[in-house]
């Protein structure tokens, strides 16, 4: 859900299986992002609900990675995008060690705080639109 710029996800179960914390990969999958607006990078966070615009990358923070939009830009009305994709995307951010070090609590929140890059970056929160979250355990 969006709040106050960013997404939050419900609390996410992890099932770990009888390996426990030795899976292989970790993946976290984004899906229904409009790209129909401008670019941005979407930083993602775990067990950070209160992560934002001026937290830092780092695994203290509970960062997992972040993945790249590259919008079409702003649509007239008028504009019905024919022939062109205008269908949401999906990404995939692999983040192995980062689901791993938030596993402990079994559940788990992904946080995607959106950004302009720039110097300094600048909050994105009106570009970002996500259908859901999910964290892929293999």
């Amino acid at each position: 859900m969006l709040i106050k710029g960013k997404y939050v996800s419900p609390p996410i179960r992890l099932d770990l299986g009888p390996r426990g914390l030795n899976f292989e990969r970790a993946d976290i999958e984004i899906a229904g992002i409009e790209q129909a607006g401008p670019s941005f990078e979407g930083r993602v966070f775990l067990n950070n609900p209160h992560a934002n615009l001026e937290t830092a990358p780092t695994a203290e923070n509970g960062y997992a990675g972040s993945f790249h939009v590259y919008g079409y830009g702003l649509r007239s009305p008028e504009d019905t995008g024919a022939g062109s994709a205008m269908a949401p995307i999906a990404k995939d951010v692999i983040a192995t060690e980062a689901v791993r070090a938030a596993a402990a609590r079994q559940e788990v929140t992904v946080t995607i705080v959106p950004v302009f890059t720039g110097d300094p970056p600048q909050d994105a929160s009106q570009a970002l639109k996500v259908d859901n979250v999910r964290i892929n355990i293999r």
